[in-house]
């Protein structure tokens, strides 16, 4: 059913196919009788998918130089290259609005560049900033690394929050801005936007930001209000507290997963700015089914008039690596002050985990501290899904690996808190808590759930991954399936498996929908005259193949990505072509 905005005008039957017919094909479609033309590259016969979440219609799209020229009928058309897209589904590049491949899109690694990882999913264009981090700060030298290196997808440079906090303050984050700090960071902003920036990222639930005050952000998404810019978020919470938190330091009451939603809300209404809750998820097992709450807060804040989205990856495991199941002040000596939580910097330090083991044998002896360690390891396993959804992914013995903490409890005789405990003690002497384990801390039935709103699209929070020869860009064990397989999935698993939402409206997720959060005006859909970013896919062999098992598996079905007109994925194969472009704010300076 085609959906038309709020107050469009009322058209005769014959005039409202004419003008859908230019608006969505381009004004060459609606022309009959053109003479045949050459394109540089002509897609024949495919099912297109325009990124609207109309059903899919039939049609040949003519494409030259980096422009869509024409969608139609092209049956006299000629080309210097035809693909024929018979059976298979043709829509625009997908678009992740929470991506981490900006250090490898910048890096001097000619493979961490070409991003196969990502490419292969039938990812065109990513965003930067994201959890409010920017790999370089000016923000110019970050367009201009992008610009001279050369990489394969489009990128979308962000503001980071984070970023121009450290700026501003140094080591002294620990506390609220002033007001001159704040001003000076706004300043900052402005700068960035100028540069070319779309918007601000932020990470609130991380260093240095979750010290930052509701009204320090709200300062900063003002900011960028003027340059039709938008907020994104790592929201403070996505749990019943933070991250950072446990039970044995929480001060004072928890920040929970709505309460970090709502003041995302809040941002959008203060500073009326179009804002996204980025990668949002209800995290935890205590958590689970509190979509329901969340999608109820989107919907109020919607029919206030506040442009609020929701961006959501397709799977019940969260973090890009494996995680460990023990606190880990329980590892430290006496000496140490952990007083500033999961993510203090203490933990950081060289050597700080030296005898690791005597120190929780010392203290899993002592009755008292044997019930605060046993109390924390029960909120962090709860928090990774509960003992039945934690799974051990690397341990000496192989025997583990693969069971749950549930299944190992109970064969060996003992509680799962003794399950962890036993595997820190006898595990890998160099892994903190002695082994590799991930939890399935989301639940289908809030993704599904989630997914069902026209206001959410997706993301992979993914980074380039698989890049053999370099460490910082290698798969690693127990890594996070996403890294090859986000978008491919939420279309094998949530369209084909679940039949929880159609192809057409998963498509828009990630093409129409992101695009225009973003603001892009000529990607996104499939239009005449817009770029050339489209994804070919035989939908029937389309799955995405990585597990936590196996977190390198390239994905099945995407046989063709087009970037700017470029193949980057022809036929299956990679071609390692280049085509990325730094995608700017207009008007920008850096333009």
């Amino acid at each position: 059913m085609t959906r038309f905005p709020a107050g469009y005008p009322s058209l005769q039957p014959r005039a409202t196919l004419v003008l859908l017919t230019l608006a969505v094909l381009g004004p060459a479609a609606a022309s009959p009788g053109l003479a045949a033309q050459e394109y540089d590259l002509l897609i024949r016969n495919g099912r297109v998918i325009d990124g609207t979440g109309n059903p899919w219609f039939a049609a040949d799209i003519g494409i030259v130089g980096d422009r869509i020229e024409r969608i139609g009928s092209l049956r006299d058309a000629t080309a210097g290259r035809i693909v024929d897209a018979t059976g298979m589904y043709v829509t625009p590049g997908f678009i992740d609005l929470h991506s981490h491949a900006d250090r490898a899109l910048t890096s001097e690694h000619l493979e961490a560049r070409r991003a196969r990882s990502l490419n292969s999913q039938g990812l065109t264009t990513v965003l930067g900033g994201a959890d409010g981090r920017t790999t370089t700060w000016p923000l110019g030298d970050e367009i201009a690394s992008l610009r001279e290196m050369g990489h394969a997808m489009n990128f979308v440079p962000m503001v980071g929050h984070s970023t121009v906090r450290a700026e501003v303050m140094g080591a002294d984050y620990e506390r609220p801005a002033t007001e001159a700090e704040i001003a000076r960071m706004q300043e900052l902003v402005r700068e960035g936007m100028e540069a070319g920036a779309r918007g601000l990222g932020a990470g609130v639930e991380y260093r240095p930001a979750r010290f930052s005050t509701p009204e320090e952000v709200i300062a900063l998404a003002g900011a960028v209000a003027p340059y039709d810019g938008f907020y994104i978020a790592h929201q403070r919470s996505e749990a019943e507290m933070p991250l950072w938190q446990l039970p044995s330091n929480a001060d004072g009451w928890p920040v929970d997963g709505t309460q970090g939603l709502e003041e995302t809300v809040n941002i959008a209404r203060q500073a009326r700015i179009r804002v996204v809750a980025s990668h949002h998820k209800a995290r935890g097992r205590s958590s689970f089914g509190r979509s329901g709450l969340d999608t109820l807060v989107v919907n109020g804040a919607r029919a206030e008039g506040l442009e609020v989205y929701l961006d959501v990856y397709p799977y019940e495991t969260f973090g890009g690596g494996p995680r460990p199941m023990i606190p880990r002040w329980s590892l430290v000596h006496d000496t140490v002050d952990t007083s500033g939580g999961r993510d203090s910097p203490v933990y950081n330090n060289e050597g700080i985990f030296d005898d690791a083991r005597g120190h929780l044998e010392r203290r899993w002896a002592d009755p008292e501290l044997r019930a605060l360690i046993a109390r924390d390891i029960a909120w962090i396993v709860d928090h990774n899904g509960g003992a039945d959804r934690v799974v051990v992914v690397g341990y000496p013995d192989s025997a583990f690996v693969g069971r749950t903490l549930q299944e190992l409890g109970s064969e060996m005789g003992v509680t799962y808190e003794e399950v962890v405990v036993h595997m820190a003690l006898h595990g890998y002497p160099d892994v903190l808590g002695g082994a590799w384990t991930r939890g399935y801390g989301i639940h289908d039935v809030d993704i599904v759930n989630y997914y069902r709103r026209d206001y959410t699209a997706t993301a992979s929070d993914a980074a380039v991954s698989g890049v053999e020869g370099v460490p910082q860009f290698a798969s690693r064990p127990g890594a996070h399936p996403r890294h090859f397989g986000a978008f491919t999935r939420k279309i094998a698993r949530y369209v084909k498996d679940l039949k929880a939402i159609s192809l057409p409206f998963a498509v828009r997720s990630m093409t129409g929908l992101p695009a225009r959060i973003i603001g892009l005006d000529d990607r996104g859909f499939l239009r005449g005259g817009y770029r050339a970013d489209l994804v070919v896919f035989d939908l029937e062999r389309l799955r995405d193949r990585a597990t936590v098992l196996e977190p390198d598996l390239f994905s099945e079905g995407i046989d063709y990505v087009i970037v700017n007109g470029v193949f980057t994925v022809d036929g299956g194969e990679f071609t390692d072509a280049l085509p990325g472009e730094v995608v700017l704010r207009p008007g920008s300076s850096a333009n």
